[in-house]
């Protein structure tokens, strides 16, 4: 009898022992998984901010440029009215007036995630703030750039400035010079076509300034996520 519950024992120990070990090695194995996960989040994470930070600069840069074309704007208002402006800087302005932009912006790396799964990303807040931008404010500013009708400033707009200034230019091979000072009252159609041109960009730099926003609270939440 005691034979028999000596044997029972060992049984339950044997039992035992291959439970605990098969569940040390499913622990160890699913805490090894977790492990490589945590480690492409965080090279993923790392590859996005520093995507985010060039994307910043692009977006600078268009801003500066469409600040330019108000400016631009401007001046031609000033010089349909009459007021004296340099005619050697006229040039200048006068190409800033119709100049299109692209948004240019890196997506690799949001690429590289989706591809992986995008639940890789460990943070809900933070996974849903890198979709709202890639997926919705990044295709805002890319199609008001360069899909969205009104916003086409060369196709919209060039060929009623060209026509309209080509009396108070001279055309030198590529170059192209203002030569005297608008003459009578300003043109209504002009200063609406100007006015719309500098409407547009206003709303365009608005666009932008938003979504740079979003990218700089984006990078400030990636490295919080990456100092934990």
């Amino acid at each position: 009898m005691a034979k028999s519950r000596r044997s029972v024992s060992r049984f339950v120990l044997e039992i035992f022992s291959i439970f605990l070990g098969v569940t040390i090695a499913f622990l160890a194995n699913h805490w090894n998984e977790q492990r490589k996960e945590r480690i492409i989040e965080r090279k993923t994470l790392k590859e996005i901010s520093i995507e985010l930070k060039s994307d910043i600069r692009d977006i600078r840069g268009n801003i500066m440029g469409h600040k330019l074309a108000i400016e631009a704007v401007n001046v031609f208002q000033r010089y349909n009215h009459g007021e004296v402006v340099a005619y050697d800087s006229l040039n200048i302005y006068f190409d800033r007036l119709y100049r299109d932009y692209i948004s240019i912006t890196n997506t690799t790396a949001y690429e590289t995630l989706r591809s992986r799964g995008i639940e890789i990303i460990s943070n809900d807040q933070l996974r849903a703030d890198i979709v709202e931008l890639y997926d919705f404010a990044y295709e805002i500013i890319q199609k008001l750039e360069e899909d969205y009708y009104p916003a086409q400033f060369h196709r919209n707009y060039f060929n009623d400035i060209s026509e309209y200034y080509k009396k108070y230019m001279e055309i030198e091979g590529d170059d192209i010079r203002f030569i005297k000072p608008h003459q009578g009252k300003p043109d209504p159609k002009m200063l609406l076509i100007l006015r719309e041109i500098k409407q547009w960009r206003l709303f365009n730099i608005a666009s932008y300034e938003q979504t740079e926003e979003k990218i700089i609270k984006l990078i400030q939440d990636i490295n919080t996520e990456l100092d934990e």
